[in-house]
């Protein structure tokens, strides 16, 4: 009976032995579990963060092409009138010393206006000159002369007239200007 005794207190200690084995083996799961955890979550905040970075990305790209988009709409139609620049000096130069009573003459004025009109409406406008002060940003000086009746670095007389379109120089005012 004592060999029972003996073996039923071994069957004891080997089944505490048993549960604290388990309940180790189950601390190590469960510390596991909580370091693949925190890995998965380092690694989910690490993609969101790369997500929200591309998202800016893209969005900032959008906005970039609207805008090159816009401004290309804007200054597509530049080279053409450009070109149309010299057909308005020719108006002018024609019209400078025309009998403005004469129907010819009107038809001319009439047909000048139209033009200025459409190509207002695409956005050109004319670079302000005469007696304006000079900037260099909007006018050529072509010449420079001493002058009593104007003030120093103001415009004196226009060659050529400017224009901008869209606020961006398409060609800057050939001027005189005092000294």
């Amino acid at each position: 009976m004592a060999d029972d005794i003996k073996n039923d207190e071994n069957l004891d200690e080997t089944e505490e032995n048993e549960e604290d084995f388990i309940e180790a083996e189950l601390v190590d799961e469960d510390d596991e579990a909580d370091e693949d955890l925190k890995e998965e979550k380092n690694e989910d905040d690490e993609y969101k963060d790369r997500y929200q970075r591309l998202l800016a990305d893209f969005t900032n790209y959008k906005k970039r092409e609207e805008s090159q988009k816009e401004d290309f709409k804007k200054f597509a139609s530049s080279s053409l009138i450009e070109k149309l620049l010299s057909v308005l000096d020719n108006l002018d130069r024609a019209l400078d010393k025309a009998d403005s009573e004469d129907p010819f003459v009107k038809g001319v004025m009439m047909t000048r206006a139209e033009l200025i009109k459409i190509l207002q409406n695409e956005g050109l406008e004319e670079i302000e000159s005469d007696g304006v002060e000079f900037d260099h940003n909007f006018h050529q000086a072509v010449l420079a002369e001493e002058s009593d009746t104007v003030e120093s670095n103001y415009i004196i007389e226009t060659f050529q007239k400017g224009y901008t379109l869209n606020g961006r120089v398409l060609r800057p005012a050939m001027v005189k200007v005092a000294k």
